[in-house]
């Protein structure tokens, strides 16, 4: 099912025309409004004028998460009068701890998202005459609202479930026969999980899902897949872009169509920062053609994978991704958002009057993410001074979940580094005072 043929199978020459055309003005638009860009492209010598089409973007600078936050808060937001109707953050910081790029939707921007989820829903066979349950997260750091739009967009019938527990989103399915439904893939093999506990999957009237929002692989897919007797489909997005919707799977699941009339994609070496050819690996950079609260050039992920531009057998001619991995130095995904491991450690080390080394273990449980953090207080009494073993694991709780929204078990122990024996050393990071360990399997 396509929900767009005029754009999402137009002529490669077609959409290279399409492309060229909105980069230009996109390059006028910021260097007239906003002054963080005027600048970066003055100290190249760069003058709108310089850029014709999209052969010469490799002109323009790149973007990074440390230059969005070294203009916070309102730096790169483009100042033209277009009025700013929501904010969302992202916690993508790999630089600076409880400081949240934001990100600001124009009423355009929102009608993009909406788009861009209108046609990744209807890649998964979706239309009309389904009923979508929404289990995504609703809050700051958003994915659900453009799902939600985009599911009423096509005119699908929506359960916002963000806020249930999955035995709750299990009972949901049944009663009001839901569909499809988008979420993070640890939450749906929770709720397949529960679906059999109970005896009610041949009581659905399931037909396809949606996942993102966090690592997953081939073998959970299956599993998902065959625990459901439904297809699965995977899908990207990143709120600096535009949340969930960048990128989705067709049926044929050969990869994930990038929306390229509003995100123009290239793939550099990581090294040379140089544009490397398709079905070649490299870092994964964006330049949103059409956005107004925070249009982004050539911005930079983090994120390794590779891009093809062959037609796909659907009909869709917009090039398609391979799944998207991020550098585990630099992030981790927990039950779908983006953690900064250096955000965490920075965060412990500004609790006052604590002195400790942590292991912060994250695993798995009932197919959901869990976090313990192990304090070593390397003097406990002067550790006490402030406050028992209860207030003192109470303070490291409340700081681990404004970092990573999940609350964790806080134990104290007597040699948190002896925690570390036997582990893969290829899940170990270390920042500091502190060390992660990814303790989950994503493959069975």
């Amino acid at each position: 099912m396509i929900w767009n043929k005029a754009r999402e199978c137009m002529s490669r020459d077609e959409l290279a025309a399409l492309q060229g055309k909105r980069l230009v003005k996109l390059v006028k638009y910021m260097y007239q409004n906003a002054g963080y860009y005027k600048k970066k492209m003055r100290s190249l010598g760069l003058e709108p004028g310089d850029i014709r089409g999209i052969e010469d973007l490799e002109k323009l600078p790149f973007t990074t998460k440390e230059d969005l936050m070294d203009a916070y808060p309102l730096g790169v937001f483009a100042m033209s009068g277009s009025k700013i109707l929501r904010y969302h953050a992202s916690h993508h910081s790999t630089a600076y701890a409880g400081m949240e790029i934001l990100v600001g939707y124009t009423q355009n921007d929102i009608d993009i998202w909406k788009e861009c989820m209108a046609r990744s829903i209807s890649m998964a066979g979706l239309g009309e005459k389904d009923v979508i349950q929404v289990a995504c997260d609703y809050g700051l750091c958003v994915e659900g609202l453009g799902a939600h739009y985009g599911a009423e967009k096509i005119g699908a019938a929506v359960i916002p479930a963000a806020d249930c527990k999955p035995a709750t989103s299990a009972a949901l399915m049944r009663r009001l026969q839901v569909t499809g439904v988008i979420s993070t893939s640890s939450y749906l093999m929770r709720i397949a999980q529960i679906l059999e506990e109970r005896g009610w999957k041949d009581k659905l009237q399931l037909k396809a899902a949606i996942c993102g929002g966090e690592p997953w692989t081939e073998s959970i897919r299956k599993r998902i897949q065959e625990r459901l007797g439904i297809k699965v489909y995977d899908i990207f997005g990143l709120n600096e872009l535009t949340g969930l919707g960048v990128a989705c799977e067709c049926e044929s699941q050969k990869g994930m169509h990038i929306q390229e009339d509003f995100f123009l994609a290239e793939i550099v070496d990581t090294h040379t920062l140089l544009v490397i050819p398709g079905g070649i690996r490299g870092e994964l950079v964006f330049t949103t053609l059409q956005k107004q609260g925070i249009p982004l050039i050539r911005y930079r992920t983090k994120g390794l994978t590779k891009i093809y531009y062959e037609k796909c057998e659907c009909g869709r001619t917009m090039a398609r991704m391979d799944n998207v991995c991020f550098e585990p130095d630099d992030m981790l995904q927990i039950r779908g958002s983006s953690v900064s491991v250096s955000c965490i450690g920075t965060i412990l080390s500004e609790l006052q009057d604590i002195r400790a080394s942590y292991v912060i273990c994250i695993r798995r449980e009932h197919n959901m993410d869990e976090v313990d953090v192990y304090m070593e207080v390397t003097r406990r009494n002067d550790a006490l001074v402030s406050g028992s073993e209860t207030d003192i694991k109470r303070q490291v709780a409340e700081a681990v979940f404004r970092v990573i929204g999940v609350k964790p078990h806080v134990r104290f122990v007597e040699c948190a580094k002896a925690l570390l024996s036997g582990e893969n050393t290829d899940n170990i990071f270390t920042k500091g005072n502190v060390t992660i360990v990814d303790k989950r399997k994503y493959e069975p």
